[in-house]
């Protein structure tokens, strides 16, 4: 155990009876698709070294406006999504705005004094499946090769922008971290990569944070790293505790409408999303697997499920006559 989380205001870390050195409270933030104001209210209540998130911001409005409360308190990294690059507004407010400098794909920066490393966006087969040979090996090779017509402000088109190539991944995987923030999951994941786990290892990095698959999942220890997949709108810190629980996917409720099932999207939309203290038997969202998935077949996206593998379970807080309430401790 690297600490607990003292009991005044502003929670910070307590070192360890044995003297351990102290793990920063970071947190990581799962797909927000234009929420912003569970990190806002999280970073507000939790004041933490840092936040990233994981991918797929879409932005309604510039990112210092949406995220103004947790940059005032906090740094503020991320790293990009599919749909970053759906419409020029996501695109021009995330790589043109303020928090430009802190996109983290393809680099490793120190961040809260953990290295964190990024690899953002996903495999498209236009360009690189990792099973097979790439298309083009860079940016700059599919420039070259591409008609002037499918060119975007002179450069790649926009939607591989958020295409990840093989010459940002080799790059990454010369380098080294602590950390490995993706888009993509890991091979633990059944529609995970067996490529990103080669990258976790070859940055040698103790834990791997992934999003885009809208589930909560703490896989455990994979491949010599400790694997978190952050769901839809979820937030949880470096330890894996949740800070914020996930929503549920729109695509699950929408099949559930489609089944006859509850709940109703106007019960989900009206939930209140709280952080949550760190307290023994607080609830979680995410199912604990003791042991991993198996790895990810070479050369196939994602592995088999592990038997008798839990399935997903959403936690959702009741709302009150008159609102919100906070946790009761």
């Amino acid at each position: 155990m690297t600490g607990n989380i003292s009991s005044n205001r502003r929670r910070r870390y307590v070192r360890s009876p044995a003297g351990k050195k102290e793990t920063p409270l970071i947190f990581f933030c799962g797909d927000p698709h234009g929420s912003f104001d569970h990190i806002n209210e999280a970073v507000k209540k939790w004041h933490p070294k840092a936040i990233v998130l994981l991918g797929d911001m879409q932005p309604y409005a510039p990112m210092d406006e949406v995220l103004k409360d947790a940059m005032e308190l906090t740094e503020v990294w991320w790293i990009p999504g599919n749909h970053d690059s759906d419409s020029e507004e996501y695109y021009e407010r995330l790589w043109k705005g303020p928090l430009a400098e802190h996109n983290l794909h393809g680099r490793v920066a120190n961040v809260a004094g953990i290295r964190i490393a990024g690899l953002g966006g996903v495999f498209r087969g236009q360009i690189w499946m990792p099973e097979g040979d790439p298309h083009y090996r860079s940016a700059a090779s599919f420039v070259r090769r591409a008609g002037h017509g499918t060119l975007w402000h002179g450069g790649l088109p926009r939607r591989h922008r958020t295409s990840i190539f093989p010459s940002v991944y080799d790059n990454l995987l010369r380098q080294r971290a602590d950390v490995l923030v993706t888009h993509e999951a890991a091979g633990c994941h059944k529609k995970g990569f067996a490529a990103i786990d080669r990258l976790g290892q070859g940055l040698h990095v103790r834990w791997l944070f992934h999003g885009h698959q809208h589930e909560d999942h703490e896989y455990g220890r994979y491949k010599g790293m400790i694997v978190r997949g952050v769901g839809y709108r979820g937030i949880v810190d470096l330890e894996g505790r949740v800070i914020v629980p996930s929503q549920m996917d729109p695509r699950d409720m929408l099949a559930m409408q489609e089944a006859g099932e509850e709940p109703a999207p106007e019960i989900l939309d009206t939930a209140p999303i709280l952080p949550t203290d760190f307290k023994e038997g607080d609830p979680k969202c995410v199912p604990t697997c003791q042991d991993c998935f198996p790895p990810a077949r070479e050369g196939r996206r994602g592995g088999a499920r592990r038997k008798n593998h839990q399935p997903r379970r959403f936690f959702l807080r009741p709302q009150g006559k008159n609102g919100p309430k906070e946790n009761q401790q």
